[in-house]
């Protein structure tokens, strides 16, 4: 074992067969394995959420994105988690104070999810009145005062309003604004690849790092304007796709050292981070992606190299969790099945969860801050589960 990952001392797929002919979704007995894990540890939910922390990355918010899911998982408590759910954006929205403009840090992210769970409460005052608070904040999206990155800047405000559309209606946002946030960003990695004269089209900066990874860095900002191309409403932007974003890809390539692991900044020398935030795991969405929009195998071929370097270093000791843990890293394989349809993948998402089944038996090199949050902690770690049984529609929350 590294001081960074266990050593993987799972088989490699042989043959396994995980699916339901039936239901396409993870057969028996592992499938109630995982059910009766996340019922037992969702129950340290009843008791121990910090609610003063409204964000979904590390707060209530979160939960209640988890009690979304899992009221689709076991519809014969559906009206218990929606209530749940609901109870913890009403508190969430009360403590926002404007500040932030993201989906996952940010104000954005409890409006958004509270004007989903109100969609389907039908009370459509109560929805109209988040989306306006949403956009309200076009102003401060497109000033020189926020980043481009998916945390804190206008990646995260961009992934909201396409959230929106998918969640509650295609219409519900003007499209005309959407458009501007994607220009805006592509206008500012323009303006700062010229500025530090980058062999990339487009190169952004966060905290004076250029982070080449899916949190805070570029591949994640790609992956998501290529997210957005995908839209038959936005075909007006597709030339951006050859004159801008593949090219930005192509650049991107280049950080990709002996390992098969890819740098977290282009300042960085290192070779220590395989997870969602850094590393190789959010480089694989991004690939995945180019190979959705283009067909391109090559793109397809870089996402399961990407992905074989998760499987051998992706059981992390930090956390099991999602922006650096295991669950995230599971997501990729995930990921990779879906697009592909390999059971290699799934296999290899199976004994990933299997790590998850082992929740707190493992020593990990530090508890998280947050340990019940979606992106630090538990949250995260049984939405991964609760998407493992029925893992063709599984999507990594507030990214995918």
């Amino acid at each position: 074992m590294s001081n960074r990952f266990f050593e993987n001392k799972f088989n490699d797929y042989n043959g396994e067969n995980y699916l339901d002919k039936n239901s396409g979704q993870l057969s028996e007995p592992f499938a109630s394995q995982i059910t009766k894990w996340i019922q037992q540890y969702s129950k340290k939910f009843e008791h121990e959420i910090d609610d003063n922390d409204p964000s979904i990355y590390t707060g209530s918010t979160g939960i209640a994105l988890l009690y979304m899911r899992l009221a689709f998982l076991f519809p014969t408590q559906q009206n218990d988690y929606i209530t749940k759910a609901k109870n913890l954006i009403d508190s969430a929205i009360h403590q926002l104070n404007g500040k932030r403009i993201t989906f996952l840090c940010g104000d954005v992210g409890p409006l958004a999810v509270a004007a989903v769970i109100y969609n389907g409460l039908g009370d459509t005052k109560t929805v109209q009145k988040c989306v306006d608070q949403i956009v309200s904040m076009k102003n401060s999206v497109l000033s020189r005062s926020n980043p481009d990155e998916y945390l804190y800047g206008r990646a995260g405000y961009l992934y909201a309003l396409i959230f929106l559309r998918k969640e509650v209606s295609s219409e519900i946002i003007d499209s005309q604004l959407i458009t501007d946030v994607f220009e805006y960003m592509i206008k500012s990695g323009e303006k700062y690849a010229r500025h530090i004269n980058s062999k990339s089209p487009l190169m952004y900066q966060w905290h004076d790092e250029e982070y080449l990874g899916a949190a805070h860095g570029v591949s994640g900002i790609i992956y998501l304007l290529l997210k957005v191309t995908s839209h038959e409403s936005f075909s007006h932007l597709r030339p951006y796709i050859e004159s801008h974003l593949l090219p930005t890809i192509e650049f991107l390539k280049s950080m990709k050292i002996s390992s098969g692991n890819y740098l977290s900044s282009t300042n960085s020398h290192s070779d220590k981070l395989v997870q969602w935030c850094h590393g190789a795991s959010g480089f694989v969405f991004m690939f995945v992606r180019a190979y959705e929009v283009t067909g391109d195998t090559k793109y397809l071929q870089l996402a399961t190299d990407a992905g074989d370097v998760v499987w051998q270093r992706g059981l992390l000791t930090k956390s099991y969790g999602l922006c650096h843990g295991t669950a995230g890293n599971g997501y990729v394989f995930l990921n990779l099945f879906r697009v592909t349809q390999d059971m290699r993948w799934l296999h290899r998402a199976v004994k990933f969860a299997e790590f998850c089944l082992e929740y707190d038996k493992h020593r990990l090199s530090r508890q998280p801050d947050h340990p019940l949050s979606l992106f630090e902690g538990l949250a995260g770690t049984i939405y991964f589960m609760a998407d493992m049984v029925n893992p063709k529609h599984a999507r990594f929350p507030g990214f995918e």
